[in-house]
């Protein structure tokens, strides 16, 4: 048997070195281990070993990475690593203190850290068993989840590793507190107060699922509460993250590991079926339903997995009003029932509580624990949503939402003022009957409300006559029920003109509607054509100078404007706004329209002016009652400022536009991705990558939560690998990407999201350094230039990317055709491209001209009008690109200055996890300077960071990035005659060219 006794010693040196090869994949393990260098290198035998042990229980699920260091000696219950040490024992840095938790992973202990470099108490988990057992999953899981996690209700981790001795531990936040259940209970807690806490739950829930993390263990045990009434989510060990729709049964959901809470597992759970978020809605739902009525909808006995779950799809849950009675256990034949002492009687207490939950928490419950998944709460914030209604006293959405639940609804919350108000209410909702009973019953003879009835029943009848010719009552009743939303609507705007004539509100009212819908369906010019109807009737009817003349100008601007006739848009809003200012308005509904058509119709061409106009708009809309207009501004004033550079205004307006559309989901469906995607734009602009990298997250988890259309979902998970991708985290960023290439090899071969999608795999897979992969993706890319299509502005990307790769291979003259086509279809007088400009340099290097290379990036910096972003990554990028060229131009003390530079500000900078590329290239470049200063020695050590760095970033088994670093290390190593070693480099360097020359087919 192996175990960790033989590694003793040098384990913390293992354990880094494990880490490292484990973040590579199997088949790249082999060349790094033959490429470990110096005091690294004498463990390669061993790595070698745990290495192999790994291979046999690793699966396909990127979390089950931790190696089985050894196997169990003897049964399964015999003495753990931990047993035997008790307060006063070291662990780690950690001391112990006491036992606080015990259960079947382990022991969890009072700690505090004993090397004084802070004064901190600590939860610490300590294993029972052995390191080989689904405790390595488990733990493991538990350290790379809450790595992701950081959220005021959920308990941080703050360390995690293996101590001199092989024990693995974690230490987390140490909460002082109870469950949930016992807190609400033992405090004797009204149900608005529970309601709160639960709010606090679903709150650190839904950060999870943000993440795409499924807690899948939700029970009150993993809820505490402190003393101050503060929510602590606890225990990630058998969390999971999504990959797609789907997850993988691992040793930990197995049913007979028992590594869930049966009593709170959900259906899917029990059974083993992929899992989701609506898997932690149900276990929450139980959760709450214990906390609110004071016991769970059911309590399972503990059968085979077949009873368990038979009972979990047959038991039909009880309202939590009803509970009380005694019987209530005998219902689903799983326990006693809640009546006093289980006599059945019902106290004082139970009546109150019953009243409280029966209607609307009755009914949040019930959706909560729905068998089917797909008719619960679609996510943790709708959940939340609901119970927040309820504090509020408004309608629920998992109440009918009928006019007669609403009106009580709206009694109960304002008792004195609204009868009146809820009249009026549903007459408006009657549609023209109503509108005419109003007038009768009211005594409103007015012109103004025989005109609206009339209005409403000439609408009513003409959209009865344009989808009844969709009816079978037609004479092609087959061809009727074809006809599209397009010929219906076609079809309506034809008829306005004839069939309303003698109706112009009516004429003018459908106008408004189906101009709208033109706008939704992308036919810019006809929705024009619409606008333009619309305004002739607004003058008409109301007069040159009112509020529907107005209004109609701001629309038509905005029709104009999507229609790319950007100076007749202008020219209407120069109207409107003129209308309005010799009347003096300044704050109405109207003006807040027309400053919104002129922000948005200047965000891009004069960003400042849009700035500025968006801005007055902010002031009206923050006045008025609409939280549609209030979400329009911002996202315009995002926009705007984005493009003006004015970070800190954009990350400002965008984040309060999500915070709107979390408030009010129904609002903001379609926009939170979007929103998110714009705000993760304007924090990697200020150089705050984490913070952008949770905001582009956060927007691929809104879009698969809304079960957005796959071409939608996709561009959003693109966008997140072009962030990481720029952040040189080249791996993840082809992890993020896979499931948008999976969806392009069915998509429809002319849609530009879908070239869009490739050209990023492309470029993804280049920049990792499967270099011919990438050639192998974009190969059909380059046939699509040959033939004639829409300039969509990928032409350039395409072109240049596989310039960069040809020229990574040695393919000189292949990516110089390349470069001359791209140079050519530039128009004249146009200057050259970022892409084009930065594809261009390499190739000259690698053929010779480095002194021409520089010169052009200098010239690039000399003519720049506008300064770079103020990123973290941006000027350190191009600062070791200028030492790399200065370089190849023969300045290595230059290149050794501006290397040293550059990393000087990675180290200052706070973000060198998204600057790797950037760390790895500036490193590659000062060890070969010193090296060409003829200063081997302290190039050395130099170098083999450089490898180690490229070993982390890049494919090591193919990027041509790894065999230069390598090539370097080796020449150093031979001045400093250290023969046996460089030669064994510059065999690993042969092997990779050769590598590397081999086609690859599609990944």
């Amino acid at each position: 048997m192996t175990t960790l006794s033989r590694f003793e010693g040098d384990w913390p040196a293992i354990s880094a070195l494990l880490d490292e090869a484990l973040n590579l994949s199997k088949a790249s393990r082999d060349a790094w281990l033959e490429g470990l260098i110096g005091e690294h290198a004498v463990h390669r035998d061993t790595l070698r070993t745990l290495l192999a042990h790994q291979a046999e229980v690793e699966t396909d699920d990127f979390l089950d990475t931790l190696p089985r260091l050894f196997e169990a000696e003897g049964p399964a219950d015999s003495p753990g690593p931990f047993d035997g040490v008790g307060p006063g024992s070291l662990v780690g840095a950690y001391r112990l203190i006491d036992q606080i938790g015990r259960g079947g992973m382990g022991t969890v202990w009072l700690a505090e850290r004993a090397d004084g470099l802070m004064h901190r108490r600590v939860a610490l988990k300590l294993p029972r068993i052995v390191w080989g057992d689904s405790l390595a999953e488990r733990l493991e899981r538990e350290r790379e989840i809450l790595e992701t996690l950081e959220h005021e209700h959920i308990a941080r981790l703050y360390d995690a590793g293996i101590d001199a001795h092989g024990r693995p531990f974690l230490a987390m936040e140490h909460v002082d507190g109870v469950p949930i259940d016992a807190y609400c209970r033992t405090r004797a807690l009204p149900v608005r107060e529970r309601v709160t806490l639960l709010l606090q739950v679903m709150a650190a829930v839904g950060h999870a699922h943000s993440r795409l993390v499924v807690h899948r263990d939700l029970k009150p045990s993993n809820i505490l509460v402190t003393p101050e009434g503060q929510v602590k989510l606890l225990d990630f060990g058998i969390a999971k993250l999504l990959e797609g729709d789907s997850t993988q049964r691992t040793a930990l959901t197995e049913l007979s590991g028992r590594a869930l809470t049966l009593d709170y597992a959900s259906p899917e759970q029990i059974r083993g079926d992929p899992l989701g978020t609506a898997s932690d809605v149900y276990s929450l739902g139980v959760v709450a339903y214990e906390v609110l009525a004071g016991v769970r909808p059911y309590r399972l006995k503990r059968g085979s997995a077949a009873e368990l779950e038979e009972v979990i799809a047959a038991a039909e849950i009880p309202l939590a009003s009803s509970l009380g009675i005694a019987d209530v256990g005998a219902a689903v034949g799983t326990g006693p029932g809640l009546g006093a002492a289980g006599t059945g009687t019902v106290s004082s207490a139970d009546r109150t509580l019953r009243r409280q939950l029966r209607g609307d928490l009755d009914a949040i419950l019930n959706q909560a624990l729905k068998k089917s998944p797909t008719d619960r709460y679609p996510t943790m914030d709708a959940f939340a949503q609901d119970l927040r209604r309820w504090l509020d006293g408004e309608p629920v959405q998992a109440r009918p939402d009928g006019w007669a639940y609403r009106l009580v609804k709206l009694v109960r919350r304002h008792r004195l003022p609204v009868t009146a108000g809820a009249i009026a209410t549903l007459a408006l909702l009657g549609g023209a009957s109503v509108a005419l009973w109003q007038a009768h019953r009211a005594g409103l003879e007015t012109q103004r409300a025989q005109a609206e009835a009339a209005t409403a029943l000439a609408v009513q009848g003409f959209l009865e006559g344009v989808f009844r010719a969709n009816t079978a009552d037609q004479a092609n009743p087959a061809k009727a029920r074809d006809t599209t939303a397009r010929e219906l609507l076609d079809r309506g705007a034809e008829r306005i003109n004839a069939e309303l004539k003698d109706a112009p509100a009516a004429r003018l009212r459908l106008l408004t509607v189906l101009a709208s819908m033109y706008q939704d369906l992308g036919l810019n010019a006809r929705e024009v054509d619409l606008q333009r109807q619309r305004l002739g009737v607004a003058r008409a009817l109301h007069g040159p100078t009112s509020d529907e003349t107005v209004l109609a100008l701001a629309a038509l601007a905005n029709a104009l404007a999507l229609d790319s006739k950007r100076d007749d848009a202008a020219a209407q809003l120069k109207e409107a706004t003129a209308l309005l200012d010799a009347r003096q308005d300044h704050s109405s509904p109207t003006r807040l329209q027309v400053e919104i058509g002129q922000a948005s119709l200047n965000r891009r061409a004069e960003p400042a002016v849009a700035m500025a106009f968006a801005e007055r708009a902010l002031t009206i809309a923050r006045r008025g009652n609409s939280n549609a207009d209030l979400l329009l501004v911002l996202h315009i004033l995002g926009d705007a400022a984005l493009y003006d550079r004015s970070f800190e205004r954009a990350q400002a307006a965008y984040a309060e536009a999500v915070r709107l559309c979390e408030a009010h989901p129904p609002l903001g469906a379609g926009e939170l991705s979007l929103l998110y995607e714009f705000l993760g734009h304007s924090q990697r602009a200020l150089g705050r990558y984490a913070d952008a990298e949770t905001s582009m997250r956060k927007g691929v988890a809104a879009e698969l939560a809304r079960n957005a259309n796959a071409v939608r979902v996709a561009e959003t998970q693109t966008h997140l690998a072009i962030f990481l991708n720029l952040g040189g985290r080249f791996r993840d960023s082809l992890t993020a990407l896979a499931p948008a290439w999976r969806w392009s090899e069915t998509a429809a071969a002319d849609l530009p999201q879908r070239r869009w999608v490739r050209m990023w795999q492309a470029r993804a897979l280049a920049t990792y350094g499967q270099t011919q992969a990438a050639l192998a993706v974009s190969s059909d890319d380059v046939a699509v230039l040959g033939k004639p299509h829409p300039v969509d502005g990928m032409d350039e990307q395409v072109l240049t990317d596989r310039a960069v790769a040809l020229t990574s291979l040695g393919r000189l003259a292949e990516a110089q055709a390349l470069l001359e086509r791209q140079r050519q279809a530039t128009p004249a007088g146009k200057p050259p491209g970022r892409l084009y400009s930065l594809a261009l340099r390499r190739w000259q290097v690698q053929s010779g001209q480095a002194c021409e290379a520089l010169a052009g990036l200098q010239a690039q910096r000399a003519a720049r009008k506008v300064p770079p972003a103020p990123t973290a990554s941006e000027p350190v990028t191009e600062q070791a690109e200028s030492a790399w060229l200065e370089l190849n131009a023969g300045h290595p003390d230059v290149a050794e200055a501006q290397a040293r530079q550059a990393l000087a500000a990675i180290d200052r900078g706070g973000n060198a996890d998204y600057q790797r590329d950037n760390q790895a290239a500036a490193t590659l470049v000062l060890g070969q300077a010193l090296l060409r200063q003829h200063q081997a020695a302290a190039a050395e050590p130099v170098l083999q960071e450089a490898v180690r760095l490229h070993r982390l970033i890049y494919d090591p088994a193919l990027s041509p990035a790894v065999a230069d670093a390598l090539d370097a290390l080796a020449q150093a190593q031979r001045t400093l005659h250290k023969d046996a070693e460089a030669d064994r480099l510059l065999d690993q360097v042969r092997a990779l060219r050769a590598a590397q020359r081999k086609p690859a087919p599609l990944p």
